[in-house]
Parts: structure tokens; C-alpha cells; sequence
């Protein structure tokens, strides 16, 4: 049976209620290990505490939970250096196991940066934690819904970086990453990509910028002589309004631009998955919400197509 990590977050956001209720609520076909901190008694009768995931392979059982910072007490509401430190912890153990197969896949609730970079200042997000840690130079930050499937040239960084970011060699890649995981993990064996403009109608031949002329269209034409199927820049206003039904994936060059209609669209559903990983990440996508914190009424529906998603991606 494959089995799925779970990480629950910052421990005072909605991460360990989300997680409880989807493990009361619904059932997988998978065993589930969950990796974190959570304040209380976890009253499910079919869960079974260990403190390594090699203790599984001895046991029939298909739930489990792996406490990381044991003993300490969290109020929801209210993070702290100490809920950062177990975050952070639960996706170390997380990735570790995941690089040596001892889990097919993970899947994040969220954390707070700002917490977690009070002790790791370096750490940028989730997505380019898992690139470091499986030493992965290049991968694509993704969104999955029903309704629109989206993936980001860059990913957490400011929008006066993402114009000099843009190379044709980077553009490329990115888009290679995407057509091998959707032929890989969604078996669809020609994706179609369409590739959004950063510009005004993107660019209008170089009169609201030169991105498109100078890197996109190049990158395009590249992408196509290896057999890829893609095709733009497209101007971004105007292709929502349907064009975007017609492909298997949205590329665009900037975080806002593609998530905006997404969380439209999606928002409670959407699924968001790092691309070009040695394992599967897949997550919520939406954020901690401690505002809501313990009151009962975070929605898990993200976390369950999350995990669905995982499923899919990892049979």
C-alpha cells in the first residue's frame, strides 16, 4: 500500500484542524503519516503514534502520526518561534523520508515563513525548501483544480525580479518540467501548454515591453522543435475570459497574474504541486489563517483534493 505524508504546518494555524477533520471525515486507499506538533489529545481510535516511519512496515494499521517537539503547548492564534521550529522540523523528517522511498508522497499544510525564518532565515517557502533539500535546480510551482491548471515561471519572488529572471534558457526548461510531469504523472501524452505574456497585450510587438519578443517567443519556438506543444505569449487580460479551457496547463511568469483567476475559480479546492521534484509534493493552497485559528471553521477541502491529487499522482 503507498504511503502518503502528511505535515500539518505551523501547529497554531488551521494546519492541525484541517488535518483532523479530513481524518475523521474521509477515508484513502493509502497509508497516511502525519509529521508534526499539535496541542491536545488526538481521539481517533485507528491512529497509532510512532516516532519513525519504519515502525509502519510492522504494523497492519493505516494511520499514524510522528509528534515532533513533544511536550510543548501551542495555542491556536498564536505563533511563535517555537510553532516556526515545528513546522520546520516536520518537513525535514517529511522530505528525509520521502528522498529514501520511504514514503510515494507529501503533502503540506500551511506554515508561516515569517515564523520559521525567525530560526531559518534563508527559507524562502515550502516549494524552494524541497528543491534545496533534494538539491533540485529547477522546479515549477503548479496549481491543480477542475476548473484550471496553472504553472508559475517563478515562484516566491518580487514582481520587480520577474522580468530580469526571465531567460529563454529558463523559460525552456520550465516548460519541460511541466510536459514531462503531465505526461508522467497524468499520463496525457501531448499536453497542451498555452504560455501567458508578462506585458500589456503581451507586449504588442515590443511597444509595452521587450520580454516577449526577446525571451517568450524564442523559448516557444524552441519548446516546439522538441516536440512540445505550446503556444503564445497570449495577452493575459483577455484569456480568461474562456481561452483557457482549451489547455491542459496555464504557464505564466508571475505568481499574481495566474492566481488570481485560480483562486477565483477554486478557491477551498485548489491544489498546489511542485513540479520537477524527486518525490511528489502536493499542498493546500491557502495559508495559515490563524485569524480562524481553533475556531472550528477552516474548511479542509484543499487538503482532501490535496491529497486525492497525491494519490492520483503516486498509482
Amino acid at each position: 500500500m503507498k504511503k502518503i505524508a502528511i505535515t500539518v504546518g505551523d501547529p497554531t494555524g488551521i494546519g492541525p484542524e484541517i488535518v483532523i477533520k479530513t481524518l475523521k471525515k474521509y477515508q484513502f486507499p493509502v497509508t497516511l503519516v502525519i509529521y508534526g506538533s499539535i496541542t491536545g489529545e488526538i481521539k481517533l481510535p485507528n491512529l497509532k503514534n510512532i516516532t519513525t516511519v519504519d515502525e509502519i512496515d510492522k504494523d497492519d494499521n493505516t494511520l499514524f502520526w510522528i509528534q515532533v517537539t513533544k511536550g510543548h503547548l501551542f495555542t491556536p492564534g498564536q505563533p511563535s518561534h517555537e510553532s516556526g521550529l515545528a513546522a520546520y522540523e516536520a518537513l525535514q523528517m517529511a522530505c528525509s523520508d520521502a528522498l529514501i522511498g520511504e514514503v510515494d508522497a507529501i503533502v503540506t499544510a500551511p506554515v508561516s515563513k515569517h515564523f520559521i525564518q525567525l530560526s531559518y532565515p534563508d527559507f524562502i517557502g515550502q516549494t524552494e525548501f524541497f528543491a534545496k533539500m533534494s538539491n533540485t535546480e529547477d522546479v515549477v510551482m503548479s496549481f491543480f483544480s477542475d476548473k484550471l491548471v496553472a504553472g508559475l515561471l517563478t515562484t516566491h519572488c518580487s514582481l520587480s525580479e520577474v522580468a530580469s529572471s526571465l531567460t529563454k534558457d529558463m523559460i525552456c526548461k520550465k516548460i519541460e518540467i511541466i510536459n514531462t510531469s503531465l505526461q508522467r504523472y497524468f499520463k496525457i501524452l501531448k499536453p497542451e501548454l498555452a504560455l501567458l505574456g508578462i506585458n500589456p497585450h503581451a507586449g504588442e510587438e515590443g511597444a509595452f515591453g521587450s520580454e516577449e519578443q526577446r525571451v517568450m517567443i524564442p523559448a516557444i519556438a524552441q519548446s516546439q522543435k522538441m516536440g512540445i506543444k505550446i503556444t503564445g505569449p497570449f495577452p493575459a487580460d483577455t484569456f480568461f475570459a474562456g481561452n483557457y479551457k482549451k489547455y491542459d496547463m496555464i504557464i505564466s511568469a508571475y505568481h499574481d497574474q495566474v492566481l488570481i483567476p485560480f483562486k477565483m475559480l477554486s478557491f477551498d479546492e485548489g491544489v498546489n504541486v511542485t513540479l520537477g521534484l524527486p518525490f511528489i509534493r502536493a499542498s493546500v493552497d491557502h495559508g495559515t489563517a490563524f485569524d480562524i485559528a481553533g475556531k472550528g471553521i477552516a474548511s479542509e477541502k484543499s487538503l482532501v483534493a490535496a491529497i486525492n491529487l497525491a494519490i492520483k499522482m503516486s498509482s
